[in-house]
């Protein structure tokens, strides 16, 4: 029997690639549903007597499916990569077990080739974190930092300092509504007042820059007033006051997420936001260089996806390889090593002891170089 034309070579390939597509789409939601399946069991029955502390049986049914099913996004975000690497782990296993290998190669089309529509699919999951983590989850993040038994319990303030030197306290910030009560702002002397002065309000609400409105928080029956307080040149363009006399409206760059949870919670914000507050720090500078970190690795992200599907398949289809279990656990190995090290220059990173780009960066280098490297192991 003779080898099909070259026209029907590619319309064949054309039907092997979206059949390979959906495989890996469909173990990366089978693999996605059952571990967090999973994460719900063992999360659900840890922590039933917080959820059951909100009342009777059908708002504890409630309150838990409304708990979990906002944790998709974010759990999406912690798993995402590694199960989409897995994925391709998976679906070139099955692939090597029942020798669908073995007739591309005899038609003389590449290994490497059977790689565009795994990495394709692996491209498709990457935008799929991307538009979770820039439109989903900076929306809910306020629902996600939620305890379990409520969703707009006030949280302890941390107070913070923003790039006017401003100290910004308060006893509660509640999250949903982005309010603080008993809101304290300390002006520094002698740059915005005369003298050091302490702004309170009972209700402190955070308002978003908005056309030429620029963000701040508007303080509701603030004391001292704005005719009492003895403000500099500088003090005036940062202070205002507001169409109701009683209330103050104080323009900074330190938001509402920043008064909680301040060292985690910029992984909650959009890029566009984070590189925001790098250029304008409100937070110290460990969180300053954490935020820098954390932005390598969001832009460097889908690129070690790719790696790591360039390192799963020599690895898979090997040639000369003793059996698909060896082949599987060697793998499995590989990709462990590789995470392991990406660990260890994040840690080197948020320690300071290497730079921010340098920790991003590594190990696409030393992975992009081992993929190459073992591309000549792959059976062809």
């Amino acid at each position: 029997m003779g080898f099909p034309a070259s026209g029907h070579v590619k319309s064949s390939m054309t039907l092997f690639d979206r059949y390979l597509l959906r495989r890996f789409l469909s173990v990366f939601l089978i693999l996605f549903l059952s571990t967090f399946g999973l994460f719900m069991v063992i999360d659900g029955f840890t922590n039933m007597d917080e959820f059951q502390a909100t009342g009777d049986l059908f708002d504890v049914v409630q309150r838990i499916g409304e708990y979990y099913f906002l944790q998709t996004s974010i759990f999406l975000e912690m798993v995402g990569a590694i199960l989409s690497i897995v994925s391709a782990m998976v679906v070139f296993a099955m692939l090597q077990k029942h020798s669908e290998i073995h007739p591309i190669l005899a038609a003389g089309i590449p290994t490497y080739r059977l790689a565009v529509p795994i990495l394709f699919g692996t491209l498709c999951v990457s935008g799929l974190l991307a538009v979770n983590q820039e439109l989903v989850i900076p929306q809910i993040a306020h629902l996600l930092q939620a305890p379990r038994k409520s969703t707009d319990q006030g949280h302890v303030v941390e107070p913070i300092y923003d790039s006017n030197r401003i100290h910004i306290d308060g006893r509660q910030l509640h999250l949903a509504s982005r309010q603080l009560s008993q809101a304290e702002f300390v002006l520094p002397a002698p740059e915005l007042a005369r003298e050091l002065t302490t702004i309170r309000s009972t209700k402190a609400t955070y308002h978003l820059a908005d056309g030429k409105r620029p963000p701040g928080w508007l303080l509701n029956s603030a004391q001292p007033t704005f005719d009492q307080l003895s403000l500099t040149d500088a003090g005036r363009r940062i202070v205002c006051s507001a169409r109701n006399q009683s209330d103050m409206f104080i323009i900074t760059n330190a938001s509402f997420d920043q008064l909680h949870n301040r060292n985690r919670s910029f992984t909650m914000v959009s890029t566009g936001d984070l590189i925001r507050r790098i250029k304008n720090p409100s937070g110290g500078l460990v969180s300053v260089k954490s935020q820098v970190l954390h932005l390598h690795n969001r832009l460097t992200r889908p690129l070690v996806n790719l790696i790591g599907v360039v390192l799963v398949i020599p690895m898979i289809i090997r040639r000369g390889s003793r059996g698909l279990i060896g082949n599987m656990a060697s793998c499995a190995l590989l990709l462990g090593t590789f995470m392991a090290l990406s660990n260890a220059f994040y840690y080197l990173g948020s320690a300071s002891l290497i730079d921010a780009d340098l920790a991003a960066w590594s190990p696409i280098i030393c992975g992009g170089s081992l993929g190459a490297w073992l591309t000549g192991t792959a059976q062809s």
